[in-house]
């Protein structure tokens, strides 16, 4: 009894789907070196699943030129919302677990219990051909996702076009189709026109922030102006010292100079070195025979002008 009663309440594509992700995430998660990492492995798998499946869809959606009656809900739409409605289920559990810090009130826990009642809504009117379509919306998030495993895949290029192609224009198309056919595809209902119509706002916002973002690094990009009286570093002298760290290098070196010569006038060196110099000038004049003696002594006496150099020693006469 109690396994008909869970037979009932639950589908099958649910619960399988959600012991999948669970499974896999205990899997990956040792794979993964930091918390921001593992709180994307959810959202990796989910994204992943999610665009492949609308993919289908989609192409459909383009060869009819925008004409929603040629979109039927199958089996295979029916277990693509299920799925995501596990996935939902899973990364609140596995954040509360593992990511806490992750998992913020707006993007976590009132997103993903509106999408859950959101599928449920779509799956019991019969609409899930209609949400399937729709998460084709889902490439951009798993480009982002796959670039918070791993940075080597970011492209913040890739990400604003797919964003912009999915969540922004092809979003107004569909919303404005699913208004004009509600006739043939939602049995007059506005319901899925009035979701898509309050979850633009959302989506641009979003792609607001994307620019600043694209805007902010632009900016800081740029190189900045040099500042006059600034001293550019020689590459040749070293590559590690900045032009600020020289510009008030400069000064210091300036300033020990003088410093140091206000000392050697302080002292009075320069004055006793002036006055040594002028004593050795006068011994030597004083002693003219005796450093002439000197000289022929050792072969190096100086000749007289206009007679030649002896290079020969000067030879003693014997006692």
């Amino acid at each position: 009894m109690f396994g008909v009663f869970i037979e009932d309440a639950t589908p099958p594509a649910f619960l399988y789907s959600f012991l999948t992700l669970i499974a896999a995430y205990h899997v990956f998660a040792p794979l993964c070196s930091t918390v921001k990492q593992r709180s994307w492995i959810l959202t990796t798998i989910s994204s992943a699943v999610m665009s492949l499946s609308s993919l289908p869809l989609f192409f459909q959606y383009v060869n009819f030129r925008g004409d929603l009656r040629g979109i039927r809900s199958t089996f295979w739409t029916e277990s693509t919302g299920r799925f995501f409605q596990a996935y939902l289920v899973a990364d609140l559990l596995m954040g509360v677990i593992y990511y806490r810090s992750k998992i913020n009130l707006l993007t976590g826990w009132i997103h993903h219990t509106l999408y859950i009642f959101i599928v449920e809504y779509a799956s019991r009117m019969g609409w899930s051909h209609l949400f399937t379509l729709c998460a084709v919306m889902e490439v951009p998030t798993f480009v982002l996702a796959i670039a918070s495993l791993n940075p080597r895949f970011r492209s913040d290029v890739v990400f604003a076009l797919s964003f912009f192609a999915t969540r922004i224009v092809l979003h107004l198309f569909l919303c404005a189709s699913m208004v004009v056919s509600r006739h043939t595809v939602t049995n007059d209902s506005y319901g899925p026109g009035v979701i898509m119509a309050c979850v633009f706002p959302l989506h641009a916002f979003w792609f607001y922030g994307c620019l600043k973002g694209f805007v902010k690094r632009a900016k800081s990009a740029k190189p900045q102006p040099i500042k006059q009286g600034t001293i550019m570093a020689s590459p040749s002298l070293s590559g590690f010292t900045s032009s600020r760290a020289r510009s008030w290098m400069l000064p210091r070196r300036r300033g020990s100079l003088r410093q140091a010569v206000r000392a050697w006038d302080r002292l009075e060196l320069r004055q006793a070195a002036g006055r040594f110099g002028d004593v050795q000038r006068r011994l030597r004049a004083s002693l003219p025979a005796t450093r002439e003696q000197v000289y022929a002594y050792v072969g190096l006496e100086r000749p007289l002008s206009g007679e030649p150099q002896r290079t020969a020693a000067v030879k003693t006469e014997s006692p």
